[in-house]
């Protein structure tokens, strides 16, 4: 039994919000499929994967916000955000892995975000989960758009905090506004890419796969992990989408193969 004076759960949330971005892209035509770590152990992966339609790949990367209701300066000159109480804080390293594997899925074309929880107790968790409103009483945010915020104040890479409430988020040291996205605007914005994609899911896993990863960055798997992988699938297009979700998995993220039939 849950004791619900304890910390809600990472996983717990993460299992949530993965189970309604599975039925938000369903109710809206697409097919997705989540990346389990079990089927590693599999010969196939148990599930039948559009690989020649049209698709993209989607990963989302799991935070959990702690809950305040002051907001803490690091400076005495440093500007306070206008934000409603309580809020919600997690810190991001942009020179860590998670971060920067995040950036690489954006770059080369899958639809990456960070998403964390409006709430903090497993009452609220309960009712958000009954009424399926977990991605809606979300922060929903790109890596590309935690970057640019960062950009224009200025900023260095290295640790900073996004600061958000029910209505706005912001990207410190400097306070900058983060645009907003509901659960509805991320089912369209990845229906809008999966529908123009030029190209199969096949092709966006493959791209993904042999992508050129930055120095910085965490760095692809050796290549002997590489073939142990793919060489579990009898299909080698199966390996490669295990092992890019496998990528995201290990940096605590949720991919999820998307694709549309023509």
């Amino acid at each position: 039994m849950i004791d619900l004076h304890e910390r809600l759960s990472e996983y717990s949330y993460g299992f949530g919000a993965t189970r309604e971005a599975l039925s938000l892209l369903e109710a809206i035509g697409l097919t997705p499929t989540p990346f389990l770590p079990n089927l590693l152990h599999e010969e196939e992966l148990g599930f039948d994967v559009g690989f020649q339609d049209r698709g993209r790949v989607v990963v989302l990367q799991f935070k959990l916000g702690h809950e305040l209701k002051r907001f803490h300066r690091k400076t005495p000159s440093q500007a306070i955000p206008p934000l409603a109480h309580p809020f919600w804080r997690f810190n991001i390293d942009t020179t860590a892995h998670q971060f920067q594997r995040l950036k690489e899925f954006e770059d080369d074309g899958a639809d990456t975000h960070y998403v964390a929880p409006k709430f903090s107790s497993w009452q609220d968790f309960d009712g958000a989960f009954q009424a399926g409103a977990i991605l809606e009483r979300s922060l929903l945010q790109k890596p590309s758009e935690i970057s640019a915020a960062l950009s224009a104040q200025g900023g260095n890479a290295g640790q900073h905090r996004v600061v958000y409430d029910n209505n706005a988020q912001f990207v410190c040291s400097e306070p900058t506004s983060l645009p907003t996205r509901t659960a509805k605007d991320l089912g369209l914005e990845v229906e809008t890419s999966v529908r123009q994609s030029p190209v199969s899911l096949e092709a966006n896993l493959i791209h993904l796969f042999e992508r050129q990863r930055p120095s910085a960055g965490p760095g692809p798997f050796s290549a002997a992990r590489r073939d142990q992988i793919i060489g579990r699938f009898r299909d080698p297009i199966r390996g490669i989408a295990a092992a890019v979700g496998l990528e995201a998995w290990t940096q605590g993220g949720q991919a999820i193969f998307v694709t549309v039939s023509d």
